[in-house]
């Protein structure tokens, strides 16, 4: 997708959502409808972390590890973009380190049958994903054979976990639109000594690594279309937009360290407007 047509494209989303907003006010002053209730479930990427909002800033997730507390998400996510177009009233699970199993116990517990719209975001934490790139490209260790590992878990595992978790979200939502989306590849395929940004990672580790996420889109993919599911196709558009390529809508080493290897704020306005592509025909449309 060209960089003219998708900053288009996020104007339009903005207007959009700022339309949406608006219409909404005057719709409920009028006394129609209430907006519709939308569930954004998933993990860090769905949260937010990384596109550079305040209320997501934290070194590992948490505010205070003790007591449990999550960092709340950020106001830039694409959940909230997508809620604001639709005028939709958002209810964001989504939180840092989810894993399919603990969205299913965790996050799902606000779905009913008044929910018409869930996006869903998860699988890539299953395995050790986001472990494995901090030991390749922070701590230098070998790690070809912990990505080789991860996409046969991704594989083999993932979709016995995915599939419990789409039945209950059917089961629980069974008037909603259901959005499964998918996941960016992270660095360029070569190594770019101009930019040290990915950690300088070698080509063999880069194409492991890339390999790995486009192995969970594809297992992503799959499960979705057989619950019946939509699927927001992410690696097209972020295709000349990894870390280190311009414009960067992944992003490098940050600090907080959590940060790094996550979409940044141009990032999330890309997937909320691949997320608007799935909704904006139909979402409030089911009964």
């Amino acid at each position: 997708m060209g960089k003219t047509r998708i900053a288009l494209r996020i104007t339009a989303l903005a207007l959009a959502g700022a339309m949406a907003v608006d219409g909404a006010g005057t719709a409920q002053g009028a006394g129609t409808p209430r907006p519709i209730k939308y569930v954004a479930l998933g993990d860090s990427v769905a949260a937010g972390i990384g596109a550079g909002s305040p209320t997501a800033n934290s070194h590992n997730c948490w505010i205070n590890e003790e007591a449990k507390i999550r960092v709340p998400n950020s106001t830039k996510a694409y959940p909230r973009r997508v809620a604001a177009a639709l005028g939709a009233q958002l209810d964001f699970q989504a939180y840092c380190g989810a894993t399919v199993r603990g969205v299913r116990a965790n996050q799902t517990r606000t779905l009913s049958k008044t929910t018409k719209l869930v996006t869903v975001q998860v699988g890539a934490n299953d395995f050790g994903f986001a472990d494995v790139l901090i030991e390749c490209a922070v701590l230098g260790r070998p790690c070809m054979d912990d990505l080789r590992w991860i996409q046969q878990q991704y594989l083999n595992v993932l979709p016995g976990r995915l599939d419990k978790l789409y039945d209950k979200i059917r089961m629980k939502a069974k008037n909603a639109k259901v959005v499964v989306v998918g996941y960016p590849k992270l660095v360029t395929p070569t190594f770019n000594s101009t930019c040290m940004g990915d950690g300088g990672l070698p080509n063999d580790v880069r194409t492991e690594m890339n390999g790995a996420a486009h192995t969970l889109n594809d297992v992503l993919r799959i499960e979705a279309g057989k619950h019946g599911f939509d699927f927001a196709e992410v690696e097209p558009s972020f295709k000349g937009h990894a870390i280190c390529e311009d414009p960067e809508w992944i992003n490098g080493f940050s600090n907080p360290l959590v940060e790094s290897y996550h979409p940044n704020a141009a990032g999330h306005e890309a997937l909320g407007w691949l997320v608007w592509q799935q909704v904006k025909p139909t979402a409030g449309n089911r009964s």
